[in-house]
């Protein structure tokens, strides 16, 4: 090899030294080459899950699936952009966001999962003793009596049985009642036809589905509402029945363009929540949805 050659390849390689190794520090400190090449960090995407087996697709592409320990969901190493993400399983419908991903900062939201099939299950006002159906020989069903308890209590306002369980002190402090719930610091109200949201902690530890210190709109449909709670076991997603006998289950997170909304029953006239049960009455009969299979 001649002098030249041998000046000519240091000469190279010594260049792509120059270019490699930068760009090599770049990316192990979080910076990505953007569409015009221009450095720029790095965002992310974490979604609070208890389900397993959920798959999380980004602008339609497989990304990443839960397992049965590992159910949370950290997608990192994203370009600022908004993504289309959807969260995917077997059985369930579809939860859908556009989340706007930007530098250095994690985006996170609580998908709501409903089932496809809800499976309803009938509440007898009497269980039989054997095979007479005579009603002497029949006794009450104590469960039935206990959800009737909860609806004659949500009628009078005081909203027990619908409002998870609450201080006496938090009872007077936000007067809560049919029109005024409250769990975990997240406070739920309706004025007229729509519903508000406002966190009652201290700002650090505001949630982040409510990007807001201030009370925010978080529902308002176009018929009226007649009751509403809070979704078992959950203060990101309530609970809502309209004028239609319609239920919904709807998220109190209004962020990234698409407010997810789940149509659970179509013929409810009551409904009330005791652990992770919804209880509802259809025409005369009372049924109950186990909403944490």
């Amino acid at each position: 090899m001649t002098r030249r050659k041998k000046l000519f390849y240091l000469l190279g390689l010594t260049g792509v030294f120059i270019i490699v190794v930068p760009l090599l520090v770049l990316f192990s400190s979080g910076y990505r080459l953007d569409s015009r090449f221009r450095p720029v960090k790095t965002g992310g995407i974490y979604l609070a899950n208890k389900e397993p087996d959920i798959i999380v697709k980004l602008d339609k592409k497989n990304i990443k699936k839960a397992g049965m320990f590992e159910k949370n969901m950290l997608v990192d190493d994203l370009m600022p952009k908004i993504y289309y993400v959807t969260v995917e399983k077997d059985g369930y419908k579809t939860w859908k966001k556009n989340i706007k991903v930007e530098e250095q900062k994690v985006e996170v939201c609580y998908p709501l999962l409903i089932p496809v099939k809800l499976n309803p299950q009938l509440v007898p006002k009497y269980l039989s003793k054997g095979e007479n159906k005579d009603t002497k020989q029949r006794e009450a069903n104590e469960e039935y009596s206990e959800a009737m308890k909860l609806f004659s209590t949500n009628d009078k306002g005081s909203g027990k049985g619908i409002i998870p369980a609450s201080e006496n002190d938090d009872v007077k402090k936000y007067g809560l009642g049919a029109n005024r719930k409250l769990y975990k610091k997240v406070l739920l109200f309706r004025q007229k036809n729509k519903i508000y949201v406002k966190w009652t902690g201290t700002d650090q530890k505001r949630p982040f589905f409510i990007d807001s210190s201030d009370e925010k709109l978080v529902f308002f449909p176009s018929k009226k509402i007649l009751s509403f709670a809070f979704f078992p076991g959950r203060h990101d997603s309530m609970l809502v029945l309209l004028e239609n006998h319609s239920l919904y289950a709807v998220e109190i997170d209004t962020r990234f363009d698409i407010h997810n909304i789940y149509q659970l029953v179509s013929n409810c006239s009551k409904f009330a929540v005791k652990d992770e049960f919804l209880y509802y009455l259809s025409r005369r009969d009372l049924y109950k949805i186990d909403l944490e299979p």
